[in-house]
């Protein structure tokens, strides 16, 4: 019993040391924003700013005291305001004020913290939800990030000095072999689940996400005018949506930094003029390993270390893209760089579930969006938190979505 206790107590405090480091990043996010901001809705597409403040409290409280501890939750007329199926997104315009919402998340995570002290942490399925949480938080610090982007409150990132190209190779070649897929970790979300180990023949691939220079050159080939390098649906895209000349995303000067703000269709165009395409989900594992000999399950490409600034631009510490070459500790078995960090990158794998997959904690969460318009992103951004850094990761967007986080590496057959 006396060993039993002391693994619980190593759980509970990583996890309150955890809890406490994303709530601080949380909070920081909101330091400059008043009142009036806090209330805004950027878009008819995205909550309100501080809604997603009060949805992160909500969350915690309902998963972690209610439904796994039976407990009552603070402020529970709050639920009808934060929960994600009471509110349509026009309405919440009307979400409480600033100073309401930070007292109603310090109060959720008053009762978080001593639930904590008595969590049945020996149990799986509570770690699993213990886990899921804090990734959920995290999660939506992403989405704020990016809404402070379209509110204007985003400060300009320092930089690195810009370069016409990132120095040396331009692709390695990765010899065919397997590379373990998914996980099976506590902290792996339901789409990550069931880990296997899957056969993949050699390729090459993009030793750094495809740059502004690059992308440079694409545009200045007239490649958003050339139908040869779209697809069918990328051309119907381009019809109904204008775009005529570059990406949503763009910084003037920062030629050596991963372009961004492209959808699927502009990648999938720059490859097809660069004569190469997108990588595999698989093929994108097995180049961010850490190990080419298929049965490492570390989840950084540089082994099991925690990420840091040296090996990846993430957690908003710089507030955007760095230029490519900036975390030379982050190189990968194959020889790749920026694999983790600094954008998402777009796949040629349709969001689907793995062999053996069960929805968990909700069906909607994943399996909703099985439908072959979703396509997968590995890697993170600049603006994930440490916690969703990991090479099993999956995030998904539609065909079209131009989010500023997004951006891509190509691969060609060997």
């Amino acid at each position: 019993m006396i060993a039993r206790s002391q693994t619980l107590d190593r759980h509970a405090e990583a996890l309150r040391t955890a809890f406490a480091e994303c709530r601080a990043h949380t909070l920081s996010l909101f330091e400059d924003i008043d009142d009036t901001l806090f209330r805004t809705q950027p878009d008819p597409g995205f909550s309100p700013i501080g809604w997603h403040l009060g949805h992160i409290a909500l969350t915690e409280g309902l998963w972690l005291l209610r439904d796994s501890a039976g407990l009552a939750l603070p402020y529970p007329e709050y639920e009808d305001y934060f929960h994600v199926e009471r509110l349509a997104k026009p309405l919440r315009v009307g979400v409480l004020g600033k100073d309401a919402v930070l007292a109603y998340g310090e109060a959720v995570r008053a009762d978080l913290f001593r639930r904590l002290d008595e969590a049945p942490l020996d149990d799986p399925i509570e770690l699993r939800r213990w886990h899921f949480v804090l990734q959920h938080e995290a999660m939506h610090d992403e989405t704020i990030t990016f809404l402070r982007t379209l509110l204007g409150a985003r400060p300009e990132a320092p930089g690195w000095p810009p370069s016409s190209r990132p120095p040396g190779e331009a692709m390695v070649e990765v010899p065919a072999g397997r590379v373990l897929m998914g996980s099976a970790d506590s902290v792996a979300m339901d789409n990550e689940r069931v880990p296997s180990n899957v056969a993949v023949p050699g390729f090459r691939i993009d030793v750094y996400p495809v740059t502004q220079a690059d992308f440079s050159d694409f545009m200045a080939e007239g490649g958003y005018r050339r139908a040869e390098f779209w697809s069918d649906a990328g051309r119907a895209w381009l019809e109904a949506s204008g775009i005529e000349h570059r990406p949503l995303h763009w910084r003037e000067g920062c030629t050596d930094h991963p372009v961004s703000g492209v959808s699927l269709h502009e990648a999938e165009a720059y490859a097809s003029w660069a004569g190469k395409r997108l990588p595999s989900e698989a093929e994108w594992e097995r180049a961010a390993a850490a190990s080419l000999d298929g049965e490492d399950d570390a989840p950084h490409p540089w082994g099991r270390e925690v990420p840091d600034g040296e090996r990846a631009n993430f957690g908003n510490g710089v507030h955007g893209t760095t230029s490519v070459t900036a975390q030379p500790g982050g190189r990968s078995a194959a020889g790749c760089l920026d694999m983790l960090g600094n954008v998402w990158e777009w796949t040629a794998t349709e969001f689907h579930p793995y062999p053996g997959f069960e929805p968990w904690p909700y069906r909607s969460y994943s399996e909703a969006w099985f439908d072959g318009r979703h396509r997968v992103l590995k890697g993170g951004s600049w603006a994930s938190p440490r916690w969703l850094l990991r090479r099993s990761f999956r995030n998904f967007y539609e065909h079209d979505v131009r989010q500023i986080l997004a951006g891509f590496r190509c691969a060609a057959d060997a």
